[in-house]
């Protein structure tokens, strides 16, 4: 092994890391190579068949901050609401467990929640 000291070792992976990280950061800038400019939130629901309809169109779900709730943020960012038809979502951020309990039995019409995470 020709003189590879540790010092060397610990410079290449050093560089090498930081090519990776670079090479993420400038491989997909944002606006650049997007085939679907439209915001998917925004989109309605297109070849729903009437049997696979949702019955309201409307909620209201409920999530506590956490990483769980994660999903709920996604699927409204993404558009994946809008895209099987429930076109008005609106994600309620709750304060705790008991608050979320609260709400849900109050209801969407009661200035509640319909359901959560």
């Amino acid at each position: 092994m020709p003189n590879f000291s540790r010092r060397n070792f610990l410079k290449t992976a050093g560089i090498t890391a930081g090519a990776v990280v670079l090479k993420g950061c400038l491989g997909n800038p944002p606006g650049e190579n997007q085939a679907n400019t439209n915001n998917p939130a925004t989109t309605a629901a297109t070849n729903i068949s009437p049997e696979i309809r949702p019955e309201t169109t409307t909620i209201r779900p409920g999530y506590i901050p956490i990483v769980e709730a994660a999903p709920l943020s996604i699927a409204k960012e993404k558009g994946f609401f809008a895209k099987h038809g429930m076109t008005d979502v609106v994600l309620s951020k709750q304060a705790n467990w008991a608050s979320a309990r609260d709400n849900v039995i109050i209801g969407s019409q009661g200035g509640g929640i319909d359901g959560g995470q």
